[in-house]
């Protein structure tokens, strides 16, 4: 009789065996799709980094292979999300073959063309990549006008530009030509003239002039400055101050055009010469640039010492005032009023101030040009800048201090309205004790070092430190904001354009927020490990991304210059040399979708590989999060249970996840080899857990009739309590009494990989008890650096490109937190229980001992 039911049934157990490999199959085929999904996705994110360098710097061959590498891994993303979800998102291949072919056809279009600089750059876009062929003079006035600060709108004529007209005519053979003469020991000045007046007489090509006129008409057409902005200026010990030929109130053109050849003519002047050779510098130099500037109407100007020269350690600034335009105070050719304001702008009675008999200032022409006219008798004894202007001019001296390091030697101006104006800056040479002070305590004191530049550059701001979606929306305001991250977080992106810099704790310079950071020319340094903690909420700080590092800035001079009046941000990123590079540009690297718990994160919204990829890579991981449940009631026996857990659970290998010697049935969890669950186990461990008991004043009976009448109580998710796992993966689908927790994560070598999303929702009591037990559960994320957002009693929260010892820990505590909050909505009938909670968690009060001390009340 039994060997007859045994061949009766050997057919039904042999269907379901099959039925159940089949479904192990396909349930290791979605994972391993995963793990590739997971892998195409850090390299489209390392292939979109390459390609913005490459277009910043116009390397069309470079962009064309980064270009054919980008689509081909943005249609495995797309294959490969759609072999994990069953097909389910067709509509992205016509979305990458559309983008697929517009870049094409671009690229095709810049083909024949080679890659050069721009010939013109405004002082708002001149980014990390253009500032070193704009000269020293331009790249600190763009940065100091990018912070916000009050620099003159302008543009750079480039090193190119230079070049450009010079061997246009043949004017860099005549250079060379006549500067070997010099190096031979002929006529400096004979050399001098023979090259200034062939410059003079050298007609501009017609691109340059052009470009020259396009960008004067952007600035309104207004009277400008044309300036030398050369390679070899404001260097330290090399500051050639003085030394090339400047025209200011320069008005239509072809007077720019005049002016420019001017100050190129004066690159190769008898004085510079003279100290290139002194210096030891080559005497042909071509690399200069020419910076054009537009005029302000000044009431007076002159320069500003930061540190007293003559007494750098009296505490005291060097400030020289002339009326008029400040020609007179850099020529020295005319009286000005001397002060030596307090740079901690305390009270002065201005007894160090000496009043000069100004008789004459320089005014600008209605026609261009300046003219020298006298000072009426009854202003040449008046001083020319009272208390308050001075103390505004020192605030906003130290401001250019702080963020450019050590003490400067800044030109200034103020207009007629009373507006301060930043003209030039440069590291001012100071004598004597000053001098040795060391650097840390010249530039401010040290934060934070040791972070990694993803986007070049310096800012300055007050730190503004997010853990929440909600604390990144009220992070943005008017005031200038330094942005302090737990972690590299893709829905910061939208808010980019109105910060002034970033520091992430966890991060690389690949991945999505430091390209959109690099594409907004935002300083953003990432891998800056303990930033959270080091930065106070509120506090005064310059970041250094090129240093690695944020210092300190003086709070009283910052806060005193946003006073000043309406800030600017200039953020647009380097304008391409090409339409066509422009175009491909915006196929490829703009961030649209940011906000991926919005309405707008769809493929409809898709407008750039970059979208499509974080599209993917987000489908994906929700994909695998709904993979478990439909394939495990077709696992029938497959699926062992984990012994010795507070937690009961089933698991499914998935590859590696066990040693050999497993259980068919059963395991231990020294059987364990998944790195992720053996974390989470770890922390759910933790001594004085209530796995088994309630927390205190809890009516269990109560929970019970609630959860049988509340029809949103049933799992959403399926009826097993289940994890797949491989050697460095985790999914699991848990209900722990009546909330329910889902996990999915990475944890190995990859930090590129590596990342944990949580899930945690429900409860047996009234809603508002499930909210507070949310953000009780929110609360405690933040504070260790993941990045949560809650609704109602919904919290996800993600942490994202950590290292592997990191993510475990990170698992561990999530296993603390989940036995932690069992049943607890029920203890939850007040804010102050819920503040108290937060706080015994953290002070590792797992079982409530201090909770149950105190009974909180409503």
């Amino acid at each position: 009789m039994r060997d007859w039911l045994r061949r009766l049934a050997a057919p039904l157990l042999r269907r379901r065996q099959a039925r159940e490999e089949q479904a192990l199959a396909l349930l290791k085929a979605r994972y391993h799709g995963f793990r590739v999904l997971l892998g195409d996705n850090e390299q489209a994110l390392r292939l979109l980094a390459d390609f913005e360098r490459q277009a910043a710097s116009r390397d069309l061959d470079g962009l064309a292979e980064t270009s054919a590498e980008l689509v081909d891994t943005a249609y495995d993303l797309v294959d490969g999300l759609n072999r994990l979800a069953d097909s389910r998102h067709l509509a992205l291949y016509t979305l990458h073959e559309r983008l697929a072919g517009e870049m094409q056809a671009c690229l095709e279009e810049l083909r024949p063309k080679a890659a050069s600089l721009p010939l013109c750059v405004r002082l708002d876009d001149l980014d990390a990549g253009l500032r070193r062929h704009a000269g020293g003079k331009a790249a600190t006035l763009s940065l100091l006008r990018r912070s916000g600060l009050p620099v003159p709108d302008g543009f750079v004529a480039t090193t190119r530009a230079c070049r450009r007209f010079l061997e246009f005519s043949g004017l860099d053979r005549l250079v060379r030509r006549c500067m070997g003469q010099v190096e031979l020991g002929k006529g400096m000045e004979a050399a001098a003239r023979e090259i200034r007046d062939a410059v003079l007489a050298a007609p501009l090509p017609a691109d340059l002039a052009q470009e020259l006129e396009s960008h004067w008409l952007a600035l309104g057409g207004a009277a400008v400055s044309v300036r030398s902005s050369a390679l070899v200026e404001d260097k330290p010990g090399q500051s050639f101050a003085g030394q090339f030929h400047t025209e200011l109130n320069v008005r239509g053109t072809e007077a720019l055009a005049a002016a420019f050849r001017a100050v190129v003519a004066g690159n190769f002047g008898a004085r510079p010469t003279a100290y290139r050779r002194r210096a030891g510098l080559p005497l042909a130099d071509l690399d200069m640039a020419v910076l054009v500037q537009v005029m302000v109407p000044a009431r007076a100007a002159g320069v500003a010492f930061t540190q007293d020269p003559a007494a750098p350690e009296s505490g005291r600034m060097l400030v020289s005032a002339v009326p008029g335009l400040g020609t007179g105070a850099v020529g020295g050719d005319a009286p000005a009023d001397i002060f030596r304001p307090r740079r901690d702008s305390g009270p002065d009675d201005g007894s160090q101030d000496a009043i000069a008999d100004k008789t004459a200032r320089d005014v600008a022409l209605d026609s261009g040009g300046l003219r020298r006219e006298d000072v009426p008798e009854a202003e040449r004894r008046v001083p020319l800048l009272d208390r308050e202007a001075l103390v505004r001019l020192t605030r906003l001296a130290l401001g250019v201090e702080s963020l450019l390091g050590g003490p400067q030697d800044m030109e200034w101006a103020v207009d007629q309205s009373g507006g301060l104006h930043v003209l030039q800056a440069r590291l001012a040479q100071i004598s004597g004790p000053a001098r040795q002070k060391p650097a840390a305590e010249e530039k401010g004191r040290v934060l934070a070092q040791g972070g990694v530049c993803a986007s070049s550059g310096r800012a300055v701001g007050r730190v503004r430190r997010v853990r929440s979606a909600r604390e990144l929306r009220e992070a943005v305001s008017r005031e200038l904001t330094i942005l302090v991250l737990p972690q590299s977080l893709v829905e910061a992106a939208r808010f980019l354009p109105e910060v002034d810099g970033v520091a992430v704790e966890l991060g690389n310079p690949a991945d999505h927020l430091s390209c959109v950071a690099r594409e907004l020319g935002i300083p953003l340094l990432t891998a800056l490990s303990g930033a959270m903690e080091s930065l106070a909420e509120g506090q005064w700080v310059v970041l250094d991304a090129d240093q690695g590092l944020v210092r300190e800035a003086p709070a009283e001079v910052w806060a005193g210059l946003e006073q000043e009046g309406p800030r600017r941000r200039a953020r647009k990123a380097a304008v391409p040399a090409s339409p066509a590079l422009e175009r491909l540009s915006a196929l490829v690297l703009p961030l649209n979708l940011t906000d991926a718990y919005g309405p707008t994160f769809s493929p409809l919204e898709c407008r750039s590989l970059h979208d499509l990829v974080r599209y993917v890579h987000e489908m994906g991981v929700l994909a695998m999060f709904a993979a478990g449940d439909g394939v495990l009631e077709q696992a029938g026996s497959l699926p062992r249970f984990l012994e010795g857990q507070p937690l009961h659970f089933l698991i499914l290998d998935l590859g590696g996840g066990l040693a050999p010697d497993a259980g068919r049935r059963a395991v231990t969890l020294e059987q364990v080899r998944c790195e992720p669950l053996l974390a989470l186990c770890r922390g759910m461990a933790e001594p004085g857990l209530r796995w088994r008991t309630p927390p205190p004043g809890v009516n269990l009976s109560g929970l019970l009739s609630r959860s049988l009448l509340d029809a949103g109580s049933a799992r959403p998710l399926g009826g097993f309590n289940y994890a797949l796992i491989t050697r460095d993966y985790l999914n699991l689908n848990a209900r722990v009494d009546y909330h329910f927790a889902m996990l999915d994560a990475v944890c190995g070598p990859s930090a590129g990989e590596n990342a944990v999303h949580f899930r945690f929702k429900g409860g047996g009591t009234a809603l508002e008890h499930r909210e507070r037990r949310a953000r009780l559960v929110s609360e405690i994320l933040k504070s260790q650096g993941f990045f949560v957002d809650r609704q109602a009693d919904l919290v996800t929260a993600v942490l994202r490109g950590v290292e592997r010892e990191i993510c475990a820990e990170r698992l561990a505590l999530l296993g603390r937190l989940m036995g932690f909050t069992r049943l607890l909505d029920a203890a939850m009938t007040g804010e102050t229980a819920m503040k108290r909670a937060v706080a015994a968690f953290l002070d590792g009060d797992y079982g409530l001992e201090r909770f149950e001390a105190g009974p909180p009340q409503a």
